[in-house]
């Protein structure tokens, strides 16, 4: 039986240690898609309207995305709704408390609500700030997981352009276009390019929004109108 010399041992022992480090990376490697919830309101509406007590957590989470789906693409969504919603989600968060598509979604909602008082920077700020840090920290905790990097993507696009977030938006939704493409079907790879094209806005690439936009204007989604409109503001 051949001994190891001591430079052979410690090649080996190299060899071991890079395969021990490197595996748990490539495991988490593997991409979580984002959870499915309808593309039209209606069919959002009904979901949220079917929540009962029997409701599973995970179904009530699907509702609630949906749910928050709602309320930011409104344009007469009040405050006390949000605070509604929010407060459905931290409950919900202390069963699903290691789900950080949740924690990502209720920091959307959080930051969502510093909407309503761009006329009170102590409020603005205090909502901004509490919501991305949440957004922030679930995206840390779980980088791979593409329902955390949508949530937060789409948060930080329709945040306002001072508030200096719309990197966050480009890469999160960059990464999120990129892994699923068309495989959720046309509408919801229309609206990630449309909320894409807002944060090319807002993070000063006018020349990547106006292309992205204008492209899904010839697209048959209802994301179509919106994007024309977008070009008009441009």
């Amino acid at each position: 039986m051949k001994i190891l010399s001591t430079q052979d041992f410690l090649k080996v022992l190299t060899v071991f240690f890079f395969l021990f480090v490197s595996l748990p990376k490539v495991i988490a490697e593997e991409y979580i898609p984002p959870s499915e919830i309808p593309s039209s309101n209606l069919e959002r509406v009904r979901l949220v309207e079917d929540l009962n007590e029997e409701s599973t957590p995970e179904q009530k989470k699907i509702a609630y995305l949906a749910e928050l789906a709602l309320l930011t693409s409104s344009g007469d969504t009040r405050v006390e709704q949000v605070e509604s919603l929010e407060q459905k989600m931290t409950k919900l968060k202390s069963t699903l408390n290691n789900d950080p598509e949740l924690s990502a979604a209720l920091g959307s909602a959080i930051s969502f609500r510093s909407s309503f008082y761009l006329d009170q920077l102590a409020k603005l700020s205090l909502f901004s700030r509490r919501g991305n840090r949440m957004m922030d920290r679930a995206v840390k905790q779980a980088p791979f997981n593409l329902g955390a990097r949508l949530q937060r993507g789409i948060s930080c696009a329709n945040m306002p352009a001072f508030l200096k977030r719309a990197r966050y938006a480009v890469e999160d939704l960059e990464l999120v276009q990129q892994k699923i493409g068309g495989k959720y079907g046309n509408e919801f790879q229309a609206f990630v390019d449309y909320y894409l094209a807002q944060a090319y806005e807002r993070n000063d690439q006018a020349d990547k929004a106006r292309e992205l936009w204008t492209r899904l204007t010839a697209s048959e989604t209802e994301w179509a109108k919106k994007s024309r409109l977008a070009l008009e503001k441009l």
